[in-house]
């Protein structure tokens, strides 16, 4: 993934706290990353197959329990 090594100590800290923690993680960094780290965060959504777990709104990507 493309993202930036302070990003992915985020990921690492959230990773340690549940994967609640982890998704609310990825909804943050997709609201104010690049758009390299969008696509890097997608693409690991993607993959984990956790689309069910987020809404987008107005382009910006929220994880249900910030709805």
């Amino acid at each position: 993934m493309n993202i930036t090594k302070a990003e992915q100590k985020q990921i690492d800290r959230a990773t340690t706290q549940g994967r609640g923690a982890l998704l609310r993680t990825m909804a943050q960094l997709h609201r104010t990353g690049s758009s390299r780290t969008q696509k890097a965060v997608e693409l690991g959504i993607s993959l984990g197959d956790a689309w069910g777990d987020f809404t987008m709104v107005n382009g910006a990507l929220l994880h249900n329990s910030e709805v």
